[in-house]
Formats: C-alpha cells, sequence, structure tokens
C-alpha cells in the first residue's frame, strides 16, 4: 500500500480534546497512595487534566452519618434523629488529586442512605441508587456540598470544575428510578448547585450509548431548569445494556459450570462468560465518530462532553491488556472532528470494583495503568498521541489503515493503526511512505506483540498471581515505549520509507527535515 504526505497541506489544529481527563473506579479508592501514583503518571505522562469518579457521596464517604448506622447503637431511642453530615473525607480525596496536578470533574452521586427513598443498592461497592425521599432535604445537601468546596478551594478554583449529575441513570444498576424521576433528581441537584454559585458548570444526563439528550434538553428548556453541557457515555457494543440474549446467557453458564468443574480462577471465570469476540468484530468501524457526530447535533451550542469511552465496556476482556485496545484508542482518537469538548477515556487505574477487585497482574480491568502501576499497551497510545505536533495535516484517504499525520511546520508526524474488530484478525500490512521533503532522520515507535506488551513478559515470567518489585521494575523497563531509527531513501527532493506492521498494532513515525 501506497501512501503520500505532502508536508504543504492544508491543516487543522491537533485535537486534544481525549486530555480532558480519565475516569477512575469510585472515590472511596482515591485514598490509596497507589492509585494517586497512577494518576500522577497520567498527568505527568499524557497531560490527563482532570479525574471523574463514582460515588462521591456514598455512604463511605462518610458525609451524612446517623447513631444508628452503627449497629451497637441500633436500640438508641431517636437514634436516626442523631447525625452529622461531613465532607471532610471528600476534601481529603479532592485534596489528593490536586496535589498531583489534575482536577476534581464532580460526578454527584450517589444517594447517601440517610436521605434515600429506599434500600436499592448497585454494584460491589453497595453505593444506594434510589431516589431521595424528600427533595428539599437532598436540596439542603447538595447545597451544604458546594458551600463545603467553595470554603475549601476558593470560588475561583472550583468555578473552573464541572459537576454531573448521576451516572447512567438509564441503567438499572446504577439508577433504581425512571427517566422521569431523573429528570426531578437532575433539576433538584442543579438548582441547588446554582443557588450557591451561578457560574458553576452542571449539566448531564450521563447515559449510557448517548440515550435522552432531546428528552433532557426539553425538560430542561420547559421547566427552565439549568444546564451548562451535555454529557453522555457510549462503548461499542455498549455491553450489558444491549449484548444479553439467549445464546449469550447459555454461554456464560456454560462458562461457569466449567470454572466450577476446571477449578478455574474468577478472573479466568468471567473472562470466559463476558468476553464475546464473535460479537464485538461485527461493530461498525469507526461508529463513535458517527454516535459523536449525533450527539453533538442533540446538544447544540451547548458544549458536550463524553466522560466515558473505552473499546469494550466488558470487564474481564482481555483486549483492555493488548494492543487491540491501543489501536482502537488510538483510531477513536484520530476520528476526533470537535464534537466534543472532552473525551474522557474509562479508567486510568486498574484497581478498580464496581464487579470484583481483582488484584492479579493483568485480569482484563479497564484501566490505562495495571493494579502494580506498570503502563498497559492503551497507556502508550495515548502517549503517542501526547506527542504529536500541534497540526494535522490534509490526507488522502488511506482504506483500512487509519492515520493521521501532523506537523510543527518543518518536521512531519505520522500515526498508523490497521485498527480491525476482530479479536483474531492478524494479516501483515506493508506500506511504502513517501513524505514530499529530504529528510535528516526518521524514528518510529511500535507498540506491537514485541513492543510495549507488558502481559508478554508477565507469562514469560510464568503469570505469577504476584509480583515482587524486581519484577514489576523489569516490566516496566522491558515494555517501556521506545523510539528507534529506520532506514530512509531519500532522492529527488523526497523521502521514502518502507514499513511492515500487523493488525491492530500502532506506529508513530517522526521525519525530521534537513
Amino acid at each position: 500500500m501506497k501512501i503520500n504526505i505532502s508536508r504543504n497541506s492544508n491543516t487543522k489544529p491537533t485535537n486534544f480534546s481525549w486530555q480532558a481527563g480519565f475516569g477512575n473506579c469510585h472515590a472511596y479508592l482515591l485514598h490509596r497512595t497507589d492509585i494517586i501514583e497512577h494518576i500522577k503518571l497520567a498527568h505527568d505522562e499524557l497531560g490527563i487534566k482532570s479525574i471523574r469518579c463514582h460515588g462521591v457521596l456514598d455512604d463511605d464517604m462518610l458525609t451524612y452519618q446517623r447513631m444508628g448506622d452503627c449497629r451497637m447503637f441500633r436500640t438508641v431511642p431517636g437514634k436516626n434523629k442523631i447525625k452529622e453530615i461531613n465532607f471532610r473525607q471528600v476534601g481529603h480525596i479532592y485534596d489528593n488529586l490536586l496535589s498531583v496536578g489534575v482536577k476534581p470533574f464532580v460526578e454527584l452521586s450517589f444517594m447517601p442512605s440517610a436521605l434515600a427513598s429506599g434500600k436499592k443498592l448497585g454494584l460491589r461497592y453497595n453505593p444506594n441508587i434510589t431516589m431521595p425521599k424528600s427533595p428539599k432535604q437532598w436540596s439542603e445537601y447538595i447545597t451544604g456540598f458546594i458551600c463545603f468546596l467553595i470554603d475549601r478551594y476558593g470560588r475561583d478554583e472550583v468555578e473552573s470544575w464541572y459537576f454531573e449529575v448521576w451516572n447512567e441513570p438509564d441503567l438499572s444498576c446504577f439508577f433504581a428510578g425512571s427517566r422521569k424521576d431523573y429528570f426531578k433528581l437532575y433539576e433538584a441537584t442543579a438548582k441547588a448547585v446554582k443557588s450557591v454559585d451561578r457560574n458553576l458548570r452542571v449539566g448531564g444526563p450521563s447515559t449510557s450509548a448517548c440515550k435522552w439528550i432531546p428528552e433532557f434538553l426539553a425538560f430542561c428548556k420547559e421547566n427552565d431548569v439549568p444546564c451548562d453541557f451535555v454529557s453522555t457515555h457510549h462503548y461499542p457494543g455498549d455491553a450489558f445494556g444491549n449484548f444479553i440474549n439467549l445464546s449469550n446467557v447459555k454461554k456464560m453458564f456454560s462458562a461457569s459450570r466449567n470454572a466450577v468443574k476446571n477449578n478455574k480462577k474468577l478472573s479466568e471465570a468471567m473472562t470466559e462468560m463476558f468476553f464475546l469476540p464473535d460479537d464485538w468484530k461485527r461493530w461498525e468501524k469507526g461508529i463513535f465518530k458517527k454516535m459523536d457526530k449525533k450527539a453533538k447535533e442533540q446538544a447544540g451550542d451547548l458544549p458536550l462532553i463524553i466522560t466515558e469511552w473505552n473499546s469494550m465496556a466488558v470487564f474481564g476482556s482481555p483486549v483492555h491488556d493488548e494492543k487491540y485496545s491501543a489501536a482502537f484508542a488510538v483510531k477513536t482518537c484520530l476520528d476526533l472532528d470537535g464534537s466534543a469538548e472532552g473525551y474522557m477515556f474509562w479508567c486510568c487505574s486498574d484497581l478498580f470494583e464496581e464487579q470484583f477487585m481483582l488484584p492479579r497482574p493483568f485480569v482484563g480491568s479497564f484501566g490505562v495503568v495495571s493494579s502494580d502501576g506498570i503502563p498497559k499497551p492503551n497507556f502508550w497510545g495515548f502517549k503517542m498521541l501526547s506527542q504529536l505536533y500541534p497540526n494535522r495535516l490534509e490526507l488522502a484517504d488511506t482504506g483500512n489503515v487509519d492515520c493521521g499525520a501532523f506537523t510543527d511546520g518543518k518536521n512531519v508526524q505520522l500515526v498508523i493503526t490497521p485498527q480491525d474488530g476482530d479479536y483474531c484478525k492478524d494479516e501483515q500490512i506493508r506500506l511504502d511512505i513517501t513524505f514530499d521533503f529530504e529528510a535528516a532522520d526518521v524514528t518510529v515507535q511500535k507498540i506491537d506483540d514485541d513492543n510495549c506488551n507488558p502481559k508478554r513478559i508477565w507469562k514469560e515470567m510464568g503469570s505469577p498471581n504476584n509480583l515482587t518489585k524486581s519484577q514489576v521494575a523489569e516490566i516496566k523497563e522491558k515494555s517501556s515505549l521506545r523510539e528507534e531509527k529506520i532506514p530512509f531513501a531519500v532522492s529527488n527532493g523526497k523521502t521514502d520509507v518502507k514499513l511492515s506492521l500487523r493488525t491492530n498494532d500502532v506506529v508513530l513515525i517522526t521525519v525530521r527535515s534537513k
């Protein structure tokens, strides 16, 4: 395949909206020093500006405590009327984030039990996902929270944050109410936020699969409810929201029986039950670009922020630890056209417990950094993207090979990935690339089976359940992103480069001009 790059082509600014932030499981985990180290790495190396997490108002954050919440006091008369509201624990995790250079992207979730209308819980860490029993008490609670933040961090700082109401209220595992209920919850919450400071930015609906946007905005307009930005999520297939069918259910039960019979580890059983590569290879390539365009049309003049995305929404998918995810992330970011103001990958750290906290080195968790602090292939994909020159060159169609060319006015970079949704596909692609200027130096950085592949090195060690510090250091050293010189030919004022790569590899070529 032949690719021609002209340094004098039309340009547009390189899109770095993915640097707006990453997600990171739930708030309580941000007390951990290792997770803060992972976030610092993402900030320092990738340029990540904010962190969004679930459950900042969960019971484990101790914002609303009653005497009756402690078993030993459950016989005390009036136990639930003896209470205290204090947001100090939230302040601690936000202090941690700010100390490493990132801002909180505040997701206002979930419901403190003391304010909840019901007892329905979601996920492993038991957030209460019901509506407030009293909208007035909820509004007063949110008002107190916002006042706490302004008192602690200053009005100017907090006005630079975003406040998003809830997480994926369209899914029953996150919200035990209807769409109408969510709109009422949003109204009470947004008005409470604005009652403290009208300059604070509040938005929603934070749905999966870009749902509810027109209805949400119509509700806000008709009821004079403030909304400063539109937030939503998308994953290919959107996992548990769409892919459950009779065939898949049969596979899950068969896999669970097999796990019992063969004494499989929990992480292995999760992969066998929920990783369905035959389903995923049918996804339309580049579907996010279409979804972003539609969501932006629906958002109108309001900023659109995609506050979650990833190559798959299923925990335990091996792709999260492999080059597949890096190729998907890079291709997705190459498709960005300015529709979204922020494009926040889910998530930063593999220390994650929506279903299970599985601390083995590589279990298919969502993070760009492993539980041991080892950068994974998708981390290195974002590292490549962070290095890109400020202007993107116009490029002719390159077919099934996704490319982006970038320049600083003198030198040129080319990002290449033969990204494909078929997990099992492994084809070789040969490229002849011509640059219309004479090079003094050409280098390449690679993510493939041999480069930036910590999982392979771990397997070569015998797949130990627990890595020693020296093993972690060895894997980091052997799997780091490297820039190497490659051969090139110069003639007639042009530079020719030959390259061979395989399906779902990622390559960054840098051509430095004479």
